[in-house]
């Protein structure tokens, strides 16, 4: 396989683990907006169904961010959901995580080549599904 696919292979894993983190974070501000009702203190607004209105729209667009990032890595997740669960940590802590893999071998009690083995396994997956 070419160094330009792989490279795409790996790019979709980087996206996927950003994506992650970029799901837990928007999880997280949402739960925010929805627990601070007085997050629009400071804003001046005459009627009440106005405050409404906007802290839907906000929570609206937030979670219209959240399914597109889910619907774009969804094959991606899908792919790591099916493999061992020493794989999956070993793609968690490399790609969520952004451990090296020296860190990932020590962790896992296992050989850097068979960190690479996963990883590529992973790639050439991707690969066929785009």
């Amino acid at each position: 396989m070419d160094k330009e696919k792989r490279k795409k292979g790996e790019k979709y894993l980087e996206n996927w683990g950003q994506g992650i983190l970029d799901m837990e974070n928007l999880q997280i501000e949402i739960n925010q907006i929805r627990r601070n009702n007085n997050v629009f203190d400071s804003i001046q607004i005459k009627d009440k169904k106005d405050i409404t209105d906007i802290y839907n729209t906000i929570v609206n667009e937030k979670l219209e961010k959240l399914k597109a990032l889910i619907y774009e890595y969804k094959f991606v997740d899908d792919i790591i959901s099916n493999l061992d669960d020493y794989q999956k940590d070993i793609i968690r802590f490399r790609y969520i995580y952004k451990n090296s893999w020296q860190t990932i071998a020590l962790k896992a009690h296992i050989s850097l080549r068979q960190c690479f083995n996963i990883k590529n396994s992973v790639i050439n997956k991707i690969l066929q599904k785009i």
